[in-house]
């Protein structure tokens, strides 16, 4: 855990704490998953927090003001200003500074949505707000299922990483997606354009124990598998034997 995701987890904790209208999602809420499974062969540091912002559209001003007031102590030695205006297809942005020396120390991207639901996290004594873990591996199953994931192979390694250490069952997946109106792609890019995939997946950096490709690909190859299909007949993963078990059979 690096400093950095520790002052992280610090702000999130408190803008949970206050009740603003903030849910956090990306690699800070997939890190807590991994490490309550004790997963954490797998290390994936992040410099950035993401959020939902789920209450109604604010000006910026509103988004950073809202962030600021739930800092309470931080408040003496950080601010959030705003960075990036939101619009259509573009999240908003802010940027965290040091109040000392004025400093960036990272960026928050929230998106202007609703989330389909929350479910508190623990950081040791902090409590945090992040979205369901269905909705977060719906996400990026969409993005396996087409052709961002060249631009996101960070998904990949995740989808991996998740799916070994939480309970899945298909239903939940789709269920997920619909509530969100995200589809399922072909799979073509990931199916038909291996080599491509491969270097998109090598050229991740800053990755502590980032598994060989080929196993993550053979790997996701099993899971992915009534996906690819749209079988929608409800299965639950086992990740002892990598196979996917009908609901009630074997």
């Amino acid at each position: 855990m690096t400093e950095q995701e520790q002052l992280m987890y610090q702000i999130i904790g408190k803008i949970s704490a206050a009740n603003a209208p903030l849910v956090f999602k990306g690699a800070l809420i997939a890190k807590l998953i991994l490490i309550d499974s004790s997963f954490e062969s797998i290390d994936r540091p992040t410099r950035d927090i993401d959020a939902n912002w789920t209450g109604e559209p604010p000006t910026m001003a509103e988004l950073a003001d809202a962030v600021n007031q739930s800092l309470g102590p931080l408040g003496c030695s950080i601010r959030a200003e705003i960075d990036r205006e939101y619009g259509i297809g573009r999240t908003a942005g802010l940027r965290i500074v040091d109040l000392i020396n004025g400093q960036q120390l990272l960026t928050m991207d929230i998106e202007i949505k609703p989330t389909i639901g929350s479910k508190i996290y623990r950081y040791g004594e902090i409590a945090i707000r992040g979205v369901l873990p269905e909705a977060m591996l719906s996400d990026k199953i969409s993005v396996l299922s087409g052709e961002r994931i060249f631009r996101r192979a960070k998904d990949v390694l995740d989808v991996f990483a998740l799916t070994n250490c939480l309970e899945i069952c298909t239903a939940d997946i789709y269920v997920a997606l619909d509530k969100s109106g995200r589809v399922l792609d072909s799979f073509d890019a990931f199916i038909n354009r291996r080599p491509d995939l491969e270097h998109a997946y090598n050229k991740l950096s800053g990755v502590f124990g980032k598994p060989d490709f080929d196993n993550v690909y053979a790997y996701l190859e099993k899971f992915l598998e009534p996906f690819i299909q749209h079988d929608k007949n409800p299965k639950i993963w086992n990740v002892s034997s990598e196979f996917w078990s009908e609901i009630g059979g074997t």
